[in-house]
């Protein structure tokens, strides 16, 4: 049989964890404030609710970076574009349906002379994924060879969404978001990708089931050398 004193500590345990519920849902429930929405993008139906995400700076330099988020589930944006599905409407003006779960654009700031500048000049596009180049891996403060970008820009399976069933983007640019450069296009997945010791960034991906491996120089962001994976058993 366990002490009595041990019966009071589970009891007291358990009556502060049904307190600490009781005062998160308080919280989130009666004093919860809705972030206000941002004018950062055009919205010409003011259908938009736009929120910046956390501002990330970018290794030893004095850049920051911010993602243009929205909250809608899908978007229906006019666009004179010619990719993607194209839908008509009931007045017989044309649009182009998003999948508004990624962010849209991303503004670079410089913390030392207040400059800021959008890596895109339009909001069609989905980011899928953002991330320094770091020369030391596993250190965000250490120094940063570039930028890399996971982006969605044409409706390649026909669905009228843009969202990660389609083939993506792979890109580069330098820290302040200048230089961006296409590095390979259509693919299906990037595996992972690295900075290795000579200072080019290894990567590896999918490509309509064949996986490559590829080197890229980060200061001219070309190619130098990229390879298809061999099949097992094969010459």
């Amino acid at each position: 049989m366990e002490p009595k004193w041990a019966y009071y500590i589970v009891r007291n345990c358990n009556r502060n964890f049904v307190n600490l519920i009781s005062t998160r849902q308080t919280i989130f429930s009666d004093n919860y404030i809705e972030p206000p929405t941002l004018n950062l993008a055009d919205d010409k139906n003011e259908e938009e609710k736009w929120r910046l995400g956390y501002p990330q700076r970018i290794g030893k330099t004095d850049f920051y970076f911010i993602e243009l988020e929205s909250e809608k589930l899908t978007i229906e944006a006019e666009t004179e574009r010619e990719f993607g599905q194209v839908t008509e409407n009931f007045n017989g003006s044309s649009y182009y349906k998003y999948n508004a779960t990624r962010s849209k654009n991303v503004m670079f700031i410089n913390g030392k002379t207040n400059h800021s500048n959008w890596l895109f000049s339009t909001t069609d596009q989905l980011i899928i994924d953002i991330q320094p180049l770091y020369l030391s891996e596993f250190d965000s403060q250490s120094s940063a060879a570039g930028i890399a970008y996971d982006v969605i820009k044409n409706d390649t399976n026909n669905d009228g969404l843009l969202n990660s069933d389609d083939k993506s983007t792979f890109a580069l640019s330098k820290t302040d978001g200048s230089d961006y450069n296409e590095i390979i296009t259509g693919y299906d997945s990037v595996l992972e990708y690295d900075v290795n010791e000579d200072g080019n960034l290894f990567v590896l991906f999918i490509d309509n089931s064949d996986v490559f491996s590829m080197l890229v120089d980060l200061t001219t962001f070309k190619i130098t050398n990229k390879k298809q994976l061999p099949k097992v058993g094969g010459m």
